[in-house]
């Protein structure tokens, strides 16, 4: 697996996103990065010492319009219109007070999602109070549910009930991409991996997951591109159809989300003929999860199961 690859920066871009301040007398009001709105709010380069003690470069200070402490609650807002998400594509975000700020209580970081004209915005990838405590906030969301689009974000400042000191100034804000390199097949190769744990082996070399796989319907799922990429398959999502295309060779597999049949090269099977229950679904924070044995053993591996083994799950490609 590579090593993490900006596709986007947000905060160096911050200076052509639309912004937007709102305060609840007053409505909303357009207006340019750097400069102040006529409700006093702003967003900024920064570049001081933050509530960790450091200074970061490329910072960027958002600041909702000021308001006595009894008044409702005041909100920036900046927006970035088609943005493109790209396959292996996450969200990483770190946030912060400036040091020293205080009345900070009741401020709250959103980012919400949409795309074309609307609903605006239709998701909301990330919702969270932050109060001065002296470490900056980190935040990464799973945007593999909308790989291949191009949509709108909105970052969503609420200043709450705080009088003062509740900019909040961001050091990171980019969306990543991670590719994943093939490991190479040699005969009998194997994968092993265990009921709800995040560590597998390609043969007898250790690999670290982002989730884990779980038992449902009596079936194991876990995100199936670690075992098809590991066997030099090719995986991809398609968001608007929820579907996940598997390329091996001359073997081609189609799965919906929610749906218990398939696609093998073009004709129509059952993942589970004895089950109509096991479909593949997402699994909070946004994880596509497979039915690993119908996968497996259509690509040509062979499947072993030791429920007395710490619930080990053996692949062995080819199937001896």
């Amino acid at each position: 697996m590579a090593a993490p690859v900006v596709a986007y920066d947000f905060l160096a871009n911050a200076s052509s996103a639309t912004w937007l301040a709102w305060i609840a007398f007053a409505g909303t009001v357009p207006f340019t990065f750097g400069t102040p709105s006529a409700l006093g709010g702003f967003a900024i380069n920064f570049s001081g010492t933050l509530e960790d003690g450091q200074n970061y470069g490329n910072a960027v200070e958002t600041y909702p319009p000021s308001h006595t402490p009894t008044a409702a609650d005041s909100v920036i807002m900046g927006e970035y219109y088609n943005i493109d998400v790209p396959v292996g594509a996450q969200l990483e975000l770190i946030y912060g007070f400036k040091q020293g700020a205080n009345a900070t209580d009741g401020v709250k970081v959103s980012v919400g999602y949409w795309v074309g004209d609307g609903p605006n915005p239709a998701l909301i990838l990330l919702d969270r109070n932050k109060t001065y405590d002296g470490t900056l906030s980190k935040a990464t969301v799973d945007l593999s549910p909308y790989w291949g689009e191009v949509g709108n974000f909105r970052f969503t400042i609420h200043s709450g009930t705080a009088a003062r000191d509740d900019a909040l100034v961001w050091v990171k804000a980019v969306i990543t991409v991670t590719t994943f390199t093939a490991v190479p097949v040699s005969p009998a190769t194997t994968l092993t991996f265990h009921i709800n744990s995040p560590t597998y082996l390609v043969g007898e070399a250790a690999r670290l997951m982002d989730t884990v796989p779980v038992i449902v319907e009596s079936r194991t799922f876990l995100p199936i591109r670690y075992v098809v990429e590991a066997l030099g398959a090719e995986i991809e999502w398609s968001a608007p159809d929820q579907k996940v295309t598997i390329t091996f060779g001359e073997t081609v597999i189609e799965l919906w989300i929610g749906n218990n049949s398939a696609t093998v090269n073009g004709d129509y099977v059952y993942i589970d003929p004895g089950n109509p229950n096991v479909v593949p679904f997402i699994q909070d924070p946004g994880r596509t999860m497979m039915p690993l044995r119908f996968i497996s053993e259509t690509l040509g591996c062979k499947v072993d199961w030791f429920p007395d083994l710490n619930q080990e799950v053996l692949i062995t490609y080819p199937a001896p």
